[in-house]
């Protein structure tokens, strides 16, 4: 133990002394950087502050303090960052590139140093009053819920679930409380006017914005790297509004004035994705060209040794520990996904007239659990009627347009993507298209099982439920998602997690330096027209989808 203390001091002293010294490359970028940004600085910013939050990340650092930038020269602000101390002294340098008369907090400072022993107190109170894992979800403090953050962030551990109430769940319960000392001590020492974060969700970025949100200070929800998707929330009544999900005055309009034109859209977007010419790790992972491709039931049936005469029905699982809660208001209808799993697969050994296939989600390779092994779990089923599909089966995700009869999930892109096809969907909690009439949402436990029960009489979607998954499948997987971010470099998934800042700064440099100024300078008009624009929540690329400007603006 003495020898892994000494370790630690020596390396954490090394990083430091490694971050007082500006490196070339950072020093090169820091003044490219600054020039850049300097048209475009209010060296008089005298409006207020607006509080942009830190990743660890070097890309997420980078999109939200250019984005920033903008923000502070549209409203006249003072950019106000969040640091940490320890580590962060070249992050501070190249923050300090972007904006004029930056103010930075260190949230591991000495400042918050005795909050952080006031926490243990206030967070061994909450915890000696639950009894049951389920108890996690009903926590609020100061009137404000946060069950969802404390339960997700156990499972972001590396848990499929939470079967005890244990030293895990304090530990999160501390962390929610020193973060509340932090965030309560910002906002009343500078007031800020607005703010921006990469993440609603999480135990920094997910309490934050709740706590701002709750003094009615606005959060500009940034998301992407070489794409940008901005999504304004004003109230703690917005909290779990899914950023990509059409607010439902646009999804009106869209169904009511333009759509034929979507539909259109979607249709070609569609083939786009299925062939995989969409760049996004999901799609990769999911229609990999070089995996089967299974164009009829029997072919399919034939393969996995199912009865034909049944109906087909793919439950698509979740990464157990994708956060389950913080994404959406409403509670979700089971414990969690696991929960929602092996419930799931109790019903489906009882309905023998259905085969059932429980698909694993294709990317959960980045959601590594401890406590669940799916392929261990599956090795022993001796039910003829159920199949498991792992992440790396020998299956390309397309067969299920010509071999599915429904869709069972809580909240993915699945149901919404293969209802565009006819194929109803069953959901066991609030989803990125819930509220639109096409998706099957039960309110209990007990009706979503009755369903399980009689799955194999669901009816196919009509033709207007079919038009209005169209809608809004094309609005979150490509409408929203298709604003080229000039000012960052386009990476591959895994170069995302990879990259060190050096590469990215390089990389930065020469994006500049090959666009046309032109285009810069109007895309920088575009996003402070959004900014300023009080009616503007969700950003589009207008020049592209000029039709949808009346119902973004509110008109």
């Amino acid at each position: 133990m003495a020898n892994w203390i000494l370790t630690t001091i020596l390396r954490n002293s090394l990083n430091l002394l490694r971050s007082l010294v500006p490196r070339t490359m950072e020093h090169t970028f820091s003044a490219f950087n600054a020039n850049f940004w300097s048209g475009y600085r209010n060296e008089r910013s005298n409006a207020g502050f607006l509080l942009v939050e830190q990743q660890a990340n070097p890309i997420i650092n980078h999109c939200n303090a250019s984005f920033a930038a903008i923000v502070c020269h549209a409203k006249g602000l003072r950019p106000l960052y969040l640091l940490n101390f320890w580590r962060d002294q070249s992050v501070r340098r190249i923050l300090d590139s972007y904006a004029a008369a930056p103010v930075h907090v260190y949230t591991n400072g000495p400042r918050y140093l005795w909050p952080r022993l006031v926490a243990l107190t206030q967070a061994w109170r909450v915890f000696r009053t639950l009894r049951n894992p389920a108890d996690i979800l009903d926590i609020r403090i100061d009137g404000i819920k946060f069950g969802d953050i404390v339960y997700d962030n156990v499972l972001v551990l590396g848990y499929a679930t939470i079967t005890r109430i244990d030293i895990k769940v304090f530990a999160v319960i501390y962390a929610l409380h020193v973060q509340r000392h932090i965030i309560r001590d910002i906002i009343a020492r500078f007031h800020p006017v607005t703010s921006v974060f990469s993440h609603t969700i999480g135990l920094v970025s997910g309490i934050h914005t709740r706590y701002l949100l709750r003094d009615g200070i606005e959060v500009l929800n940034r998301v992407g790297s070489n794409q940008i998707i901005l999504k304004k929330y004003r109230s703690l009544s917005e909290v779990g509004f899914y950023p990509l999900k059409p607010e439902p005055r646009y999804f009106r309009f869209m169904r009511e004035h333009a759509a034929d034109t979507m539909v259109g859209l979607a249709d070609a977007y569609l083939d786009e994705r299925h062939n995989q010419r969409i760049n996004h790790i999901a799609v990769e992972l999911a229609f990999d060209p070089a995996k089967r491709l299974f164009k009829s039931r029997r072919e399919f049936c034939d393969h996995y040794r199912l009865n034909p005469e049944h109906q087909i029905v793919f439950v698509m699982l979740h990464g157990f520990n994708d956060h389950p809660h913080s994404h959406f208001a409403r509670r979700m209808l089971y414990q969690d996904y696991y929960d929602w799993f092996a419930k799931t697969l109790a019903v489906a050994q009882s309905n023998r007239e259905v085969n059932w296939i429980f698909k694993e989600h294709p990317a959960s390779q980045f959601y590594i659990t401890k406590d669940v092994d799916l392929e261990k779990l599956f090795s022993s089923n001796a039910h003829p009627h159920i199949r498991f599909m792992g992440s790396l089966a020998d299956f390309n995700a397309l067969s299920i347009h010509f071999v599915a009869d429904a869709i069972i999930t809580c909240l993915g892109t699945a149901g919404m993507e293969y209802a565009c096809v006819g194929i109803p969907c069953l959901l066991a909690g609030e989803s990125p298209y819930s509220g639109f009439d096409f998706a099957i949402e039960p309110q209990s436990v007990a009706e979503y099982e009755g369903w399980l029960q009689r799955i194999d009489y669901i009816p196919k979607l009509n033709e207007e439920q079919i038009k209005s998954a169209k809608i809004a499948m094309f609005f979150e997987l490509a409408m929203m998602q298709d604003s080229p971010y000039l000012f960052c470099p386009e990476y591959g998934a895994k170069e995302v997690m990879e990259l060190k800042p050096e590469a990215l700064w390089r990389d930065v440099i020469g994006l500049i330096q090959r666009q046309d100024p032109a285009a810069l300078e109007s895309q920088i008009e575009e996003l402070t027209e959004f900014v300023l624009d009080e009616r503007y929540t969700q950003y589009l690329n207008l020049r592209r989808y000029p039709f949808m400007k009346d119902a973004l603006r509110g008109d």
